[in-house]
């Protein structure tokens, strides 16, 4: 019974919520640690947004390691929560993905969980700043290890 009165509530609350159809595209440059197992990384993410408090992102990045034929391929869908503060915007939420890593002639895939928490700063009607924190975790026994990832980005929203 308390399942579902908490759904129900849920669901007015998201049903109330203003609606949008804002969708961003971002950029990014980041760091992971450990230090000495990962250099500075590359990516982008796009995100779609139905109800103004809840985000969808999809996001790909690249982090190289610090070994020269060392790096790391990540690809994550999160649901973030968002909301509008108006030009500052502070979010968090969770993802779930994929990755492969490679060290030399050695791959490695599986999956990956993120706890992940940001800020977003609107310049502009259609310009944004970003900065994320990401926790990762990795299943098995990958190559190089990962604890987490930064990182700063600039994108559109349209």
């Amino acid at each position: 019974m308390y399942r579902r009165a908490a759904a129900l509530l849920a669901s007015l609350f998201l049903l109330a919520a203003p609606r949008s159809s804002a969708s961003e595209i971002t950029a990014f440059l980041a760091i992971a640690k450990p230090d000495e197992v990962w250099a500075g990384g590359v990516g982008g993410a796009f995100s779609i947004s139905f109800v103004s408090i809840l985000h969808f992102e999809g996001e790909l990045a690249r982090q190289p390691g610090e070994v020269e034929s060392a790096s790391m391929y990540t690809l994550t869908g999160s649901v973030l929560v968002a909301p509008p503060t108006g030009r500052l915007v502070p979010y968090a939420g969770l993802g779930i993905g994929g990755f492969r890593q490679e060290l030399g002639a050695v791959s490695d895939t599986g999956t990956l969980h993120a706890l992940v928490a940001g800020l977003k700063f609107k310049v502009g009607p259609i310009f944004l700043l970003k900065g994320e924190y990401r926790r990762i975790d990795l299943s098995g026994d990958p190559l190089l290890e990962v604890e987490h990832r930064m990182s700063v980005g600039a994108g559109l929203t349209f």
